[in-house]
């Protein structure tokens, strides 16, 4: 040979030796590197506590898949896929060359049949890079796909694709979806009639798939054909052979359960994954379903149709039942809106975070007596339901029975931090800034989530730290990290032991002999367009809701009548399925928090006086340690019946009597309620005399630190009115503007004042002297 041609042969061999060489490397990189998965996306599948599913979402192709580790299918699965697909799965390298003769010599030489002969390795093939495989040049590209996987792969790992992969019918790929959409099964949980009849699938799913109800004949065939190879190495299922004669039960369907909690969960931040084993109970979801299915038939007439549920466990802040709508396919009632997620009124449910502020803030104990009297505030004018005052009551008689005007009058003297602030701090999103709201966020007129407001209550049986709501399983046991701490442990605890005192809604439930106490707190949104009732009960958390949401009132959506026996009934479902050694023993009251007596009718600290005393709780150097001053001595003069300043003598008597703010005596004069009052003093006696103690008065008009504008020109719209109660033993009121004397009036007497405009500090002096002022700036604008 010429050395020019020696040249030249051995550049051949050396480029054909850099490509064998660049070929060996790029197989070795992919072999280390390739993922048969990539690029492949699967279904976000949400399952129950137990492993159940509850709901899958199609992939970006519109399939559902399921992915599954090799170890979680089955071995009896395993075994039928490979003695339908590929016997000697194990025994070659990705084909099998026999059976790929006998195939071309049927298929192509004597054309008798077409007969397959694509291992499990070459299935995948095709599956993964989307073959043509229906002609001689995609039998070839297959054959050469399959080698270069069982290049890159292990026998497990190409198993595992394959079985993540399988064409099941229409969208289904893989056997953990088919399993789930035929039988509604774990694929662990499968029969051996029913992995039969999954392994055949396969092989020809369009012909083979039992869709939309129908099991095709080809599919029964297939089944039999394969149970007599299955029973030659397993003749323990002998037994089955009737069962392979039958069609198999089927479900059709994928479970669509907590639909709304699986589509909030599935638009939100997760960690990354396709399959989650969430905080959901089905077996607690279920009650929830019933009883409101249940409620909502027996309310229909009173035009019910439509709640919300949700419950929580406190001890653990997972989400046990989440019930959006109704009925999630009903468009009549916009069944796919999510209730648990959707912003509402809360109504009247804030009111026991006012009541923990107060009790932290040193202003109430739950015995404490609180005004619920006709009231303005500078910004607010709020009332009660059906604008009934119910006069003197005590601060957990005024939480349990939403009274709006004591919770207004709290709101307005809690502070650093008031509910605005509480609510911020407890995360609620969406807020507008405090100035939007007023006084009027005691009421429900900031929006809150039903998600929003069952971590809020939760935290009251939590010691008063927030913590966060789960929605997935914890797996590793790790402890929940607290959040802030948002009330002191005792204020926390007091404020449930007072709404353990709201009763049940009627007498049928009332009689319930319950073994755990149900703290609970109902609340009705302006218009009638929300009914809430949320309860804290043994671990628990249950928020219920009835109402449109259209927005639509509707005068039957009111929390006590509608919410609460929904919730009732619940929580009796619950209670019943719990074993006496589950339930959690009575919350102990923190050592911070002590029982002291008070007062019976004041709720103050009792003075020699006071003719009985109750119990109530106390946070020691917190509490307000005021003195009773409702009960007090007089002197009555036998001979005249009048009261006397002397305090001995043959014919003065010692009694004790009740003295009452005016505004409140006029309440309980509205409702018929004689009060044992004291006696007047003689008419010629001056009540100067007498002793400056009791209830110094209370400016009920104009408002403190409020800006008055009145009109110029006009006589009717240039006055203002003063307006004061004072204790019951107070003649008159003398009304002074920057000290100047305006006038008098009797207690709650209007007195008319025409001002000038500026600044003015006005005061009242009682005729014993008690005093009160407060400041007022008026301005005057043109007509």
């Amino acid at each position: 040979m010429k050395p020019g041609k020696r040249k030249g042969a051995k550049l051949y061999i050396f480029i054909f030796c850099g490509l064998v060489l660049a070929l060996g490397i790029f197989l070795l990189f992919n072999a280390i590197f390739f993922d048969v998965f990539k690029g492949v996306s699967f279904s976000q599948t949400y399952l129950d506590r137990r492993g159940k599913l509850l709901n899958i979402f199609l992939t970006d192709g519109d399939k559902y898949r399921l992915r599954l580790n090799l170890g979680d299918f089955p071995p009896e699965l395993i075994e039928a896929v490979l003695l339908q697909e590929d016997r000697y799965f194990y025994g070659h390298w990705g084909i099998n060359p026999g059976a790929m003769f006998r195939a071309g010599w049927e298929t192509y030489i004597k054309k008798s049949r077409r007969m397959g002969a694509s291992t499990i390795t070459m299935q995948l093939a095709r599956l993964r890079f989307g073959l043509y495989t229906r002609n001689i040049p995609g039998k070839i590209a297959q054959t050469f796909c399959a080698l270069f996987l069982e290049i890159c792969l292990s026998k497990q790992e190409i198993l595992e694709a394959y079985l993540n992969l399988a064409p099941s019918g229409g969208n289904i790929e893989g056997f953990a979806a088919a399993a789930w959409y035929y039988f509604d099964k774990d694929p662990k949980d499968l029969s051996r009639g029913e992995i039969l009849t999954l392994a055949v699938i396969p092989q020809n799913p369009a012909k083979r798939a039992p869709l939309r109800g129908a099991v095709p004949e080809e599919l029964l065939l297939a089944r039999r054909i394969l149970y007599e190879a299955w029973v030659l190495q397993h003749p323990e299922d002998i037994l089955l052979d009737t069962e392979m004669n039958l069609p198999p039960f089927l479900a059709d369907r994928f479970p669509r359960r907590a639909l709304h909690f699986t589509e909030y969960l599935n638009t939100g931040p997760l960690p990354p994954a396709n399959r989650y084993r969430t905080t959901i109970d089905l077996h607690l979801q279920d009650i929830c379903e019933r009883e409101l299915e249940s409620y909502l038939v027996r309310n229909r007439g009173w035009g019910i149709k439509n709640g919300s549920i949700l419950l929580i466990d406190h001890t653990s802040m997972e989400v046990l039942a989440a019930v959006g709508s109704a009925d999630y396919y009903d468009d009549e009632i916009e069944g796919q809106v999510n209730g648990t997620a959707s912003k509402r009124s809360p109504g009247s449910t804030l009111k026991p975070f006012i009541y923990a502020l107060a009790l932290d803030q040193g202003l109430i104990h739950p015995e404490k007596m609180l005004k619920d009297t006709p009231v303005g505030f500078s910004e607010y004018t709020p009332d009660n339901f059906q604008s009934v005052f119910k006069g003197p009551v005590k601060a957990w008689y005024a939480l349990v029975d939403s009274r709006n005007i004591p919770a207004v009058q709290l709101a307005r003297e809690i502070h650093d931090p008031d509910l605005y602030d509480y609510l911020k701090a407890a995360g609620v999103r969406d807020l507008r800034e405090k100035d939007h709201y007023g006084l009027s966020v005691v009421l429900g007129s900031a929006d809150l989530t039903m998600l929003e407001l069952a971590a809020l209550y939760a935290a009251l049986p939590n010691g008063g730290v927030q913590k966060p709501l789960r929605f997935l399983l914890n797996n590793d046991g790790g402890a929940l990290t607290p959040g802030p701490r948002l009330l002191s442990s005792a204020a926390a605890a007091i404020t449930l032991k007072m709404l353990e005192r709201n009763p049940a809604p009627d007498d049928v439930r009332a009689g319930v002999n319950r073994p755990v106490p149900v703290a609970y707190k109902t609340g009705t949104s302006i218009g009638f367009k929300d009914a809430w009732s949320i309860a804290v009960f043994d671990r628990y958390v249950l928020c219920v809701w009835i109402g449109n949401f259209s927005g639509e009132g509707n005068s039957a959506f009111i929390g006590r009548q509608s919410a609460a026996p929904l919730q009732f009934s619940i929580i009796d479902a619950l209670l019943a399925g719990i074993p006496a050694a589950d339930i959690l023993p009575p919350r102990p009251l923190p050592p911070e928090a002590s029982i002291v007596e008070v007062c019976a009718v004041s709720g103050d600290i009792s003075g020699v006086d006071c003719p009985q005393l109750v119990e109530t709780f106390f946070i020691p150097g917190v509490s307000p340690i005021n003195r009773c001053r409702i009960h007090r001595p007089v002197y009555v003069d036998t001979r005249t019946g009048y009261r006397s300043y002397e305090t001995e003598g043959p014919h003065i008597r010692r009694e004790v009597r009740e003295f009452w703010p005016t505004d409140l005596l006029e309440i309980f004069a509205q409702a018929g309620l004689p009060r044992f009052s004291p006696p007047p003093y003689p008419p010629e006696s001056s009540l100067s005399q007498g002793i400056a103690s009791g209830f110094p008065p209370s400016i009920i008009s104009p408002l403190s630190n409020t800006t008055y504008i009145l009109r110029n020109s006009s006589n009717r719209f240039n006055q203002m009115v003063l307006l004061a109660a004072a204790d019951q033993d107070a003649g008159e009121l003398f009304w002074f503007a920057n000290s100047q004397f305006l006038g008098r009036a009797k207690p709650h007497e209007r007195f008319v004042w025409v001002p000038d405009p500026g600044l003015w500090d006005l005061s009242v002096v009682d005729s014993l002297g008690r005093s009160s002022g407060i400041r007022v700036k008026v301005e005057f604008q043109d007509e």
